[in-house]
């Protein structure tokens, strides 16, 4: 970590010694932004699960852990291995949140968006695509099907009766 801030000292000290002062800006504002939060544990499950999670801002969560998985080498197996784990634990943690603050409709939208690119990675996920807590008397479940053109998962709804 000390390591980090040293480098973006000398990158600072550059673009001031070479006068690039729009440049110097611009990279002060993206340290600002910095989507990896410096690696630190406790802001990155703070802005996963204060912001990104209770703010449905599924795009945001995979984008960071898409980040993450880019940020190691293929062979660091083990830690891409855990990795992937982790991913799928927090998605299927939004996908519950959803459902219990009862926002289905973030759940079609998730599925909706990213069904295909999660059953191609892990097969695991068919059983989710179906899923939800039947609480009320005439209730809906997200699902989707495969479409025999090629094109992909299309949302349908099955609504249920309970006797």
């Amino acid at each position: 970590m000390e390591n980090m801030k040293y480098g973006e000292e000398l990158v600072r000290e550059f673009l001031f010694f070479r006068g690039f002062t729009n440049t110097l800006q611009s990279f002060e504002r993206e340290l600002a932004t910095d989507i990896g939060k410096g690696f630190h544990k406790d802001k990155i499950f703070d802005l996963i699960f204060s912001v990104y999670i209770p703010k449905f801002q599924a795009e945001n969560l995979i984008s960071l852990l898409t980040f993450f998985k880019q940020c190691f080498s293929s062979s660091e197996t083990i830690l891409l291995a855990t990795l992937s784990k982790l991913e799928i634990s927090v998605l299927r943690y939004y996908i519950v949140h959803a459902v219990q603050s009862g926002r289905n409709d973030k759940v079609i939208e998730f599925f909706g968006v990213h069904g295909d690119d999660l059953l191609q990675r892990d097969h695991d996920w068919m059983s989710w695509f179906g899923r939800s807590r039947i609480s009320r008397t005439l209730d809906w479940i997200p699902c989707f099907v495969s479409t025999s053109l090629g094109s992909g998962l299309m949302p349908c709804i099955f609504l249920l009766g309970t006797s």
